[in-house]
């Protein structure tokens, strides 16, 4: 049984390896197809400056640490073509005043192409979480192996042991 407990320990060592060589290939791939496929988003955002329509009010919702209003606005996106939205400002932006925003190829509002740290953060976290899946599935196989072995080695020493207690002890057994 301390054959099969070191090759179980083995086979669970390889597994882990293997996982861990797939989690990283995965995660590389991931970034690379994210960053290619917001590069070609990006290619399609533009920043262009709108002119707010009235002046905001305190703001009652906060993003990234500010009060934030959304009030309308409107930009020209495609050069000459006229559009409006709900852009949010900051709480007390005045009437007439300019903001950047970011459009599509049509002038529809649209967001902020994502940076690479988001992009390297995001295959990170998926490549942890992988790896981490694996890991539970390592100690699972690994713990329901040395389970399995156990209950034979119990088997095994009570069969053994009906043999030999008879012997041992010098009382015969009646079943």
């Amino acid at each position: 049984m301390d054959r099969t407990r070191t090759r179980l320990s083995l086979a669970v060592t390889l597994l882990a390896l293997v996982a861990t060589v797939l989690s990283v290939v995965v995660t590389a791939a991931l970034y690379r197809a994210d960053l290619r496929s917001a590069r070609d988003l990006a290619a399609h955002r533009h920043q262009v400056t709108a002119t707010t329509l009235v002046a905001a009010p305190a703001g009652n919702v906060w993003l990234e640490g500010t009060p934030q209003a959304r009030i309308p606005a409107s930009w020209q996106y495609p050069a000459g073509r006229t559009h409006t939205g709900q852009l949010p400002v900051p709480a007390g932006t005045a009437r007439g005043a300019a903001v950047a925003t970011w459009v599509d190829d049509s002038g529809a509002l649209a967001s902020l192409p994502r940076s690479g740290t988001d992009l390297a953060t995001s295959a990170a976290l998926t490549g942890l979480a992988m790896a981490s899946g694996s890991a539970v599935l390592c100690g699972t196989v690994l713990g329901l192996g040395r389970r399995r072995i156990d209950q034979r080695l119990a088997v095994a020493w009570e069969q053994e042991w009906e043999q030999v207690e008879p012997r041992w002890s010098g009382r015969s057994r009646s079943a």
